[in-house]
Formats: structure tokens, sequence, C-alpha cells
């Protein structure tokens, strides 16, 4: 992984350079030196992919509870449709 992509990812997860260099106990200093370098080292990569995984677990547990929700309004509009075809029906009969 290249530095630019590491930064890439921070921004996704919406974490800076201080948090990542309190979480990987290094200077920011040290962390922008790895510009330089052809990757960053495995112990930055591996905690970064750590990151992203927590991440998009933590958005995706109210995931079900969405679901459930779309599905009932989706039955709500389905009701609403069958009222009115049948009132059209009831129209077409009385005359």
């Amino acid at each position: 992984m290249t530095y630019k992509e590491f930064l890439e990812l921070l921004e996704e997860l919406q974490l800076d350079l201080d948090s990542a260099s309190e979480a990987l106990d290094l200077e920011i200093s040290d962390i922008e030196a790895w510009e330089e370098e052809d990757e960053i080292p495995k112990s930055a990569e591996k905690w970064i992919k750590k990151e992203k995984v927590e991440f998009a677990t933590l958005n995706n547990t109210n995931e079900d509870n969405d679901f459930e929700d779309e599905e009932n309004d989706d039955l709500d509009n389905e009701d609403d449709v069958d009222l009115d075809l049948n009132e059209e029906e009831e129209e077409e009969e009385e005359k």
C-alpha cells in the first residue's frame, strides 16, 4: 500500500494523521516520511485495514432494520394501489 492510498483510506474512515500516529505510536513526521517510500510499513497497513473493517461493521449495524422499514413501505404502497383499483372497479359497475 502506498502512502497516498493510506491517506485516502484515512480520509474515507474520517481519520487524520493525529489518529494514525496515536494508534501506531509514531510521530506524525515519521508517518509523513512514508511518502518517500514505495510502500508503508506492514504494521500500518494492517492497522488501517482493521479500521476499515470496523468502520464498515459500524455502518452496517442498522442495515437490516432499514430494510424492514423499506419493505413495509413497499407493502403500504401496494395496499394503496389495490384500494384505488377497487374504487375504479366499483365506479365502473355503478355505470
